[in-house]
């Protein structure tokens, strides 16, 4: 079912105006105010000086029924080809000199029509801090139904297209032609005629009555006594007396003499217009059922549906197109809504336009030293001499790193200044050394020395505790060796480094030592049993030969 507009008196927008450029413009009026929509892009000071000189101001979005006429006016554009959004400027600016305010609803940013500042915003994103550079703000009307009119803070030198708000006291309505004739609308907003369909105009307009090819006067509305009012309010292109044989009539196509008057027709395919004397092609939109709306052609008529709806086999309803079949938000989720679709983003994507797009993590430098933004997520890396060792509680830190016995020392101040070692090394005569961490006892039972750590081993029959200290094995467990690699104390380290490259090397050379000394105590112990086993015979012998 299509939407419902927003309940608002809709006076105006009856098809596309055309700029001198050949830009498209659109009017939608309420009763107080006429909002000019002017497609051409342009930059945001040559949009604000076109409205003030129309005689009105840049759009202001200070409450929501301001954000609602404007969606009334947008909803009823057709969606350019290939154009997921439009984008147009707002009377919204931050001067230079002036300050982002992060507490404030407009964050700093004023409205250029003056007033106070208003407590209604609709931020997409927040400006970036600065105290200057001029910036500017852009809305966004996604045709997809989703992310509407949210306001994002740009350079004002880019180029967008722009809204123009006139505030009238009241309206006066259409004039009337009782013969055939023409009235050209002027409103003080705008350097084109306003179209002639209108049936209520804003106060100040002025129109220039034609009975054929004379202007014949001219009519202002204006307040009077509370109402509004026409200077002349007609009717006018009175007829008199007249002759087909005469100019045929005034009739555009067919006259027939009637008495001292005449009466017009028009030729098949076409109608008599509402002065009675011109013709127009035969509006047969006018007898269709379209559920949207109608266009004439050539050969007849066709109803067309708005963005998100396609025509169904009866070629006049409309239906809600599925978007989310056709893969509108790619491997995203996608939820289908009346007229358009919504779009849920992967983790590291954000919506924008409608469309789901990398979030630059590297942008918010969340790496010590070196990031690289990749799709939907970010990798960190270190600089020569650092190693990236992820870490509970520092996640992104890049630490110095040897992997060797001596390494040269980070200087960050140049020679001369102070020089850091990795975790593990100390510093001696320029260079830094590997702390052998086992000549200080650390280890309660065995400890094997690494590049910038150490390890510690338990005897068998234990096993460790607390790292460095070893307790009595239960079960299976009092036949196993066990090797701990232990964390560095951070009273020599400044930081928890690994092991090193080599470490599972010093690992097999101590189990294979172990192994070596436990093999050669069983040896021991087994050479020991059998010496005492022979000397327990050999003292037992003579006690089978007593003496003669």
């Amino acid at each position: 079912m299509l939407g419902k507009m927003p309940l608002m008196v809709l006076l105006a927008l009856l098809g596309g105006l055309q700029e001198s450029s050949g830009a498209q413009q659109e009017m939608l009026c309420t009763p107080n105010a006429c909002f000019v929509l002017h497609m051409e892009p342009v930059r945001f000071h040559k949009a604000q000086n076109r409205c003030e000189d129309d005689g009105g101001y840049l759009l202001t979005v200070r409450a929501s029924d301001e954000q609602e006429a404007l969606l009334s006016l947008l909803s009823l554009i057709e969606k350019q080809q290939g154009e997921p959004a439009l984008r147009f400027w707002i009377g919204l600016k931050l001067s230079r000199g002036e300050c982002v305010r992060p507490d404030r609803t407009l964050r700093g940013f004023r409205w250029i029509s003056g007033g106070e500042d208003s407590q209604f915003s609709n931020w997409k994103r927040e400006p970036v801090s600065t105290c200057t550079e001029e910036r500017c703000v852009t809305v966004d009307y996604s045709f997809s139904g989703q992310e509407q009119l949210r306001w994002t803070p740009a350079g004002c030198r880019m180029k967008a297209s722009y809204v123009c708000k006139f505030y009238f006291q009241g309206m006066c309505e259409a004039l009337t032609l009782l013969g055939p004739g023409k009235i050209i609308y002027e409103a003080v907003f705008s350097k084109h005629p306003l179209k002639s369909e209108l049936q209520l105009l804003p106060f100040g307009t002025r129109a220039r009555i034609f009975c054929g090819a004379q202007e014949l006067a001219t009519s202002l509305c204006r307040s009077k006594d509370g109402a509004y009012s026409w200077t002349d309010p007609g009717p006018f292109c009175k007829p008199g007396s007249r002759s087909c044989a005469r100019s045929n009539g005034g009739c555009e196509h067919e006259c027939r003499q009637e008495g001292e008057a005449v009466r017009c027709s028009c030729r098949e395919g076409y109608e008599l217009d509402g002065d009675g004397f011109s013709c127009r092609r035969e509006d047969l939109c006018r007898a269709a059922a379209c559920q949207h709306r109608c266009v004439t052609e050539e050969t007849g008529f066709s109803c067309k549906c708005p963005s998100g709806f396609q025509l169904k086999e009866n070629r006049r309803d409309c239906s809600d197109v599925d978007e989310c079949r056709e893969q509108a938000c790619g491997d995203h989720g996608c939820i289908n809504t009346d007229g358009g679709y919504r779009c849920e983003c992967r983790p590291g994507y954000l919506l924008s336009h409608g469309e789901c797009r990398d979030v630059d993590e590297c942008e918010s430098s969340p790496c010590e030293q070196r990031c690289t933004n990749n799709m939907g997520s970010f990798s960190c890396s270190c600089s020569e001499g650092f190693r990236y060792i992820p870490d509970v509680g520092e996640p992104r830190r890049c630490r110095l790193h040897c992997p060797h016995h001596k390494c040269p020392p980070i200087c960050p101040g140049g020679p001369g200044g102070p020089c850091h070692c990795a975790d593990g090394f100390l510093l001696n005569e320029g260079t830094c050394e590997d702390l052998d961490e086992c000549t200080m006892d650390r280890c309660e039972q065995g400890c094997v020395n690494t590049y910038g750590s150490f390890m510690c081993f338990c005897r068998l029959g234990f096993v460790p505790k607390d790292e460095v200290k070893c307790t009595v094995a239960a079960g299976r467990d009092r036949s196993a060796l066990v090797v701990v690699p232990t964390q560095e104390d951070p009273a020599v380290k400044g930081s928890s480094a690994s092991a090193g490259p080599f470490l599972w090397i010093w690992v097999v050379a101590a189990v294979v030592l172990v192994a070596s000394v436990f093999l050669i105590r069983l040896y021991v112990v087994h050479r020991q049993k059998r010496r005492e086993e022979s000397c327990s015979q050999q003292g037992a012998a003579p006690a089978d030969h007593p003496d003669l």
